[in-house]
């Protein structure tokens, strides 16, 4: 199964647990879509979706009004996962064995001279020992090993769309719920085949400056609203791999919808907030609902 330099890119902005990032441009004066969809049945509003970037830069701050609106209209917050409880060591911790070779086998043993090379250079210049790298499974250390070109492009998670709203619902004393668990999260991952893993570690390290120039791409589009723009930069690739694209993308969009729909008994609609590739195609949360009978509109 073959995994493209482009899937590596998605990769970093489908794992906001680990970190993605790029810079994101200013948009267009002229743009009037954002990536927010008012969610509704019988002209009553449930919900506003997000879509988030995880990982942004201060610059993108203050946000278009419309998000203020999504904000200001809600009072549940909805995430992929609660950044409360991500957070926590006590609950992070345990799972940490998940993310880590546990049975004798090393990282570089199982790639080949070339790639084992390349993150042993990655692993220097981030400062990282290579006995801890060395027992990461590929995807954690695809991730990991992609943080610091990220961070010297000026980036913090703190600016993430996920943290933004998390801190302000907190700030409110908002309830605040995940839709999966961190264990869930790091299951879809664990779960990929380990050749699909290796691939997604090639595609990372083969040229960073590339991957953090497609992310650029990605936050553009998101920038301006492009939905089209966003398919197709994001899902073209992931449908290559049906594996991987039915692992990260549909299974979860799938588990997401039934408790956004609880939203529709309370008394306020809810802001749901996860990443944007889960918005966009035929198989997102937004097409989803629209199949469950709700309107979904983008503001």
């Amino acid at each position: 199964m073959r995994v493209s330099r482009r899937l590596g890119a998605c990769a970093l902005l489908l794992v906001a647990v680990v970190t993605s990032a790029a810079r994101a441009q200013p948009p267009s004066p002229a743009a009037d879509r954002h990536f927010v969809w008012k969610v509704s049945r019988d002209t009553k509003t449930i919900a506003w979706l997000v879509g988030s970037v995880h990982v942004l830069t201060k610059d993108v701050y203050p946000l278009p009004p419309v998000f203020e609106r999504a904000f200001s209209e809600t009072r549940t917050l909805m995430e992929e996962v609660d950044l409360g409880a991500s957070s926590d060591p006590g609950a992070v911790l345990p799972l940490a064995s998940k993310a880590m070779l546990t049975d004798g086998r090393t990282l570089t043993a199982l790639l080949d001279a070339e790639t084992a090379a390349l993150v042993r250079a990655q692993a220097t210049a981030a400062g990282l020992p290579m006995l801890v790298v060395d027992r990461m499974k590929p995807w954690l250390a695809a991730m990991t090993l992609a943080v610091p070109a990220l961070q010297r492009a000026g980036y913090d998670p703190s600016f993430g769309l996920d943290r933004h709203f998390y801190d302000r619902a907190k700030a409110a004393s908002r309830p605040v719920h995940g839709l999966e668990t961190a264990a869930a999260q790091l299951a879809a991952l664990d779960s990929l085949p380990m050749p699909v893993q290796i691939d997604m570690l090639k595609a990372v390290l083969g040229d960073i400056d590339t991957q953090v120039g497609a992310v650029a791409e990605l936050v553009r589009a998101w920038r301006s609203g492009d939905v089209r723009a966003l398919e197709r930069l994001l899902l073209d690739e992931f449908r290559e791999s049906p594996d991987v694209y039915r692992r990260l993308l549909v299974e979860r969009n799938r588990a997401w919808v039934p408790q956004i729909a609880t939203c529709a008994a309370e008394p306020a609609p809810c802001l749901v907030v996860v990443g944007g590739a889960h918005l966009v195609g035929g198989d997102s949360v937004v097409a989803m609902l629209r199949d469950a009978g709700f309107t979904v509109e983008q503001q």
